[in-house]
């Protein structure tokens, strides 16, 4: 899988990273010399210095042949502008991005962006990770849509533990977008994914199939 990914800050680094330990071809598209040259640093030659606003830097990148692109700056009209251009110029199928504002949240729904997580919601996904007592976590609703983004942590001896995700009865409409393994690596799920037990599972579902899902995914042997 082919992912651009914008931004190579605070947020960016560390999810260019995951994705490279876990196989997938990444391009990070960074505008500062000194971040650029971080990456290249510790990571090796995944990196181009450039503006993802610009359509000519994304069409160097190769845009037109990802599966997804990640806005990750901290401008909200940076990323809001180049998931616009990725999705609707190059035609990438999943665009997913940052939103530093709250109150901007809905803009970027309403703009057509598949999946928006605020800086808010990452701060709480933390905190998810520190309470598994509390394994469903609701981390932004997608108004006007009856979808909403969760976040559902698999327990020890949980029933779909070594199991592919396509062995498991998902409620109808959930989309699968990030786990992240309890040692921190995250992968994009597919069919043949099999998932573990302490893996923090990162869903979009309808509101009325969440329970559902959580139950799916939490239900002990």
């Amino acid at each position: 899988m082919y992912v651009l990914v914008m931004g190579a800050g605070t947020i960016g680094l560390p999810l260019i990273s995951s994705l490279v330990s876990s196989g997938h071809e990444v391009l990070a598209i960074e505008p500062d010399q000194r971040c650029s040259d971080q990456v290249r640093d510790r990571l090796g030659n995944v990196v181009v210095q450039g503006d993802a606003t610009s359509s000519r830097v994304l069409q160097q990148a190769g845009a037109s042949r990802a599966d997804i692109f990640i806005a990750t700056s901290g401008s909200d009209a940076d990323n809001l502008a180049a998931s616009l251009l990725a999705k609707n110029l190059f035609s990438v199928e999943r665009t997913i991005s940052v939103v530093n504002l709250q109150e901007n949240a809905e803009l970027f729904e309403q703009a057509g962006i598949d999946v928006t997580v605020s800086t808010t919601d990452l701060v709480l996904a933390n905190i998810s990770g520190a309470l598994p007592a509390h394994p469903l976590l609701r981390l932004m609703p997608i108004r006007g849509r009856g979808l909403e983004i969760v976040g559902i942590k698999v327990p020890e001896g949980a029933a779909v533990v070594g199991r592919p995700l396509r062995d498991l009865q998902v409620p109808y409409g959930v989309q699968m977008n990030l786990i992240i393994s309890g040692a921190g690596r995250t992968e994009i799920p597919t069919d043949d994914t099999v998932i573990e037990a302490e893996d923090e599972v990162i869903a979009v579902s309808p509101v009325e199939s969440t329970r559902s899902l959580w139950e799916t995914l939490t239900e002990l042997r």
